[in-house]
């Protein structure tokens, strides 16, 4: 591939990737807050605690997957 090539990628693999990328951690913090909720609506500390450790890997693996793209997507030069 030539210098530049991938920054014009629009194939299905491409746009299944971006999209997984960015699904993926908002999916797992929307989860984590969903269920930390009901969990301590419901009392259950523990669970609580463990969403709270979910969200945060879940907003780790946000801006991990953004540097990917930055770096290898449209930043690239």
């Amino acid at each position: 591939m030539e210098d530049g090539e991938m920054q014009n990628d629009n194939s299905l693999t491409a746009v299944l990737l971006r999209a997984y990328l960015w699904l993926v951690p908002i999916g797992m913090l929307l989860a984590a807050i969903a269920f930390g909720a009901v969990a301590a609506v419901d009392g259950r500390w523990g669970l609580f605690g463990v969403m709270v450790v979910i969200g945060v890997v879940g907003v780790g693996l946000g801006v991990a997957h953004w540097w990917v793209l930055y770096r290898f997507g449209k930043g690239a030069s």
